[in-house]
């Protein structure tokens, strides 16, 4: 068989004892390409790296405005409960001042109360006092005529 200079699939020729081979220079185009490309995947990297950055930060926030959201959450809803507990302490005090309404007197009580005033006539009443006093100024002058006679 003859020796053959055609490169394998790992890049060496054929014959292992053969002349080395001149490294292949690379084109121009070539290291301008890859040049490009790592310049390219720089970028992306630092990018990348302030994406990252400013996805921390991001979280960050979310974190603190959450933990601010919450406690005003739990601040309202005391201040809820206490307004609720204002309203039931307001509702009870209705309840009982028309509990206490409905004990008074109504309009028609207070006019059968005057008619019946008006035709007593208290004025004209006497006191204990004043009745003892006229008794026993009766009594007095009627002894006094029975005495005489």
């Amino acid at each position: 068989m003859p020796e053959t200079d055609v490169p394998d699939k790992k890049g060496f020729g054929a014959n292992l004892f053969s002349a080395p081979r001149a490294p292949i220079e690379p084109d121009t185009s070539v290291q301008q390409d890859i040049a490009v490309l790592s310049t390219r995947l720089r970028v992306a990297e630092e990018r990348y790296a302030d994406l990252r950055r400013k996805l921390q930060l991001i979280e960050q926030n979310m974190l603190m405005h959450q933990k601010k959201a919450v406690l005003e959450a739990k601040n309202v809803s005391a201040d809820v409960m206490e307004i609720k507990r204002t309203v039931r302490a307001m509702e009870d005090k209705v309840i009982m001042a028309i509990k206490e309404l409905q004990l008074t007197a109504r309009k028609e009580d207070v006019d059968v109360l005057k008619r019946y005033v008006e035709l007593w006539d208290p004025i004209r009443f006497v006191s204990y006092d004043q009745a003892e006093k006229l008794i026993d100024e009766k009594l007095g002058k009627h002894t006094d005529e029975l005495h005489e006679e």
